[in-house]
Formats: C-alpha cells, sequence, structure tokens
C-alpha cells in the first residue's frame, strides 16, 4: 500500500512548551500564555505545542472538572486572541465538555485562531481518567496549516501503533502528540515516540508535563523526533522550551531509507 507523497511544503518552525501545571487555575495558565508570547521568545515560530489538559492541570479529579468547558468556552475564546494577536498556530489540551460529557480533548488552531482540528482521546489510561472522561469515538481528522498535514493524538492513543499508522495512511506529514506521561513510563519518551516517528516517516511532537501534581511525577522528556526516529530536540525534567524546523525533504529522505509504508502489503482496518 502506497502512503500519499508529501507535498511541497516549506519548512516549519516548531517550539514546544514543557512545564509544571497549576491545578485547577486556567485563567493563570493562559497568563503564563500571555508573558511566554509577549516576550518574543516565540516570534519566529509558526507553531507552539502544549501538554495534555494543559489548562486544567491532570492528576486533581476536582480541578479538572472545575476547568472544563465547551469548545466555545471563554477560556478557549482567550486562547484564540492570543494566537490572533501574535500570529501564531497553537496546540494544546483541555477538558472539554458537551453536554453531560467530558472530554479529554486536544485542539489545534491556526494564527488567526479559527480551530483546524479537535480530537478527543480515544484510549483512556487507567481508572483514574476512565472515570473523568467519555472516550472520544473517532480518530482525528488530518489538518492543514502551512500545507503541512497535521493529525492528533494524546498520551497514551500514541503508544498504540495503529492510532499514528492510521494518521500516516491519511497523510499526515506531522503527528501532535499532547501528553501527560508519569516518570514511571520512561520508554514512552526514550523508545516508543521514536519508533512511531520512524515506522511511519513523520515528524512527531511529544509535549509532556513536567513538576508533580498530588505527588504524581511527570517524566518530561519531552521531543520533536524527525521522520527518521532521531530526536531534534529534547527536554529533561525541568521545564523547558524547544525549537526545530520540520523540512518536507527529511521526511522524503527517510521514507526513502526505510519505505515500511511504501513496502507494507497489509494493513489492520481503520479506526
Amino acid at each position: 500500500m502506497n502512503a500519499p507523497l508529501p507535498l511541497q511544503m516549506g519548512p516549519l518552525r516548531m517550539a514546544l512548551w514543557q512545564q509544571p501545571g497549576l491545578g485547577g487555575q486556567p485563567a493563570a495558565m493562559i497568563d503564563r500564555l500571555e508573558a511566554l508570547l509577549g516576550s518574543g521568545a516565540l516570534a519566529d515560530c509558526d507553531l507552539l505545542v502544549l501538554p495534555e489538559l494543559w489548562t486544567s492541570g491532570y492528576f486533581d479529579s476536582a480541578a479538572v472538572a472545575a476547568a472544563s468547558e465547551p469548545a466555545d468556552g471563554p477560556w478557549q475564546q482567550r486562547i484564540a486572541a492570543l494566537a490572533r494577536k501574535h500570529g501564531i498556530a497553537m496546540a494544546y489540551g483541555y477538558p472539554e465538555l458537551d453536554g453531560a460529557l467530558r472530554y479529554n480533548t486536544a485542539r489545534l488552531i491556526d494564527d488567526t485562531g479559527a480551530t483546524l482540528a479537535s480530537y478527543r482521546k480515544v484510549n483512556l489510561w487507567g481508572d483514574y481518567e476512565r472515570a473523568l472522561f467519555a472516550p472520544g469515538q473517532a480518530p482525528s481528522a488530518i489538518a492543514r496549516f502551512r500545507d503541512w498535514r497535521i493529525g492528533l493524538s494524546i498520551c497514551y492513543d500514541t503508544e498504540y501503533p495503529e492510532t499514528v499508522r492510521d494518521l500516516a495512511l491519511r497523510g499526515a506529514d506531522l503527528v501532535i502528540a499532547p501528553t501527560a506521561c508519569g516518570a514511571e513510563f520512561p520508554l514512552v519518551a526514550e523508545a516508543v515516540i521514536r519508533v512511531r516517528a520512524l515506522e511511519n516517516g513523520v515528524w512527531l511532537a511529544f509535549a509532556n508535563r513536567s513538576g508533580r501534581e498530588h505527588e504524581y511525577d511527570f517524566d518530561g522528556q519531552s521531543a520533536i523526533v524527525g521522520p527518521d526516529g532521531v530526536v531534534r530536540a529534547r527536554a529533561l525534567a525541568d521545564e523547558a522550551l524547544l525549537t526545530a524546523v520540520l523540512d518536507a525533504p527529511a521526511m522524503d529522505a527517510a521514507r526513502s531509507e526505510t519505505p515500511y509504508l511504501a513496502d507494507m502489503r497489509w494493513s489492520p482496518p481503520r479506526l
């Protein structure tokens, strides 16, 4: 089965911000974002990626519930306004309310604040997430930004080979994975995300949380991984702002060197 050929897109300048959260304080988190954007540190970037449940914090169910809001809620509107003001696209996680249901959602907005894609986490991790969220029912759409085709995954979803393979077969050049991976799972950042990028010939942005929430330690180790499985930028355990330039020739070269998609003669059913 032949995967769609990459578009002849120009380079994409990406930033990834790993940081500890402020549980149940979405306004304060957005204040932090506003300060970062106002500092000029991202003046040369096209796209900023933030972690899973970035607005709410992760390991505090009451805080997550209190920070939950609809897709057009006031905090979402404020983030969109910042994207528009500073001319930068953003991807981030938040707890989304839809009627009586709550979802662990990732949203991708462009540099005008318009929503390009919204994805609800399909594979919920453990009893904690299953008690808080309803599972998503569909894989991520493939969004377009600066001619790049972008798919979304969230944390545990990315550990399933089928998730990234499905996105790659539908033409994704870049997979963005907001994450809240704990320190007891170091192999996810060390190995799994590199394999996912390599076996699919895609760029992968793994934006993890750092620090501690309610005695739970996050692993950090956020990374921007090339389509050859080589890490282009890597954080350690503390707060970090990573940057990298993504380019199409690297994807062409990786898919030529390791042509898994082109050589594949069987694929599992789509999700």
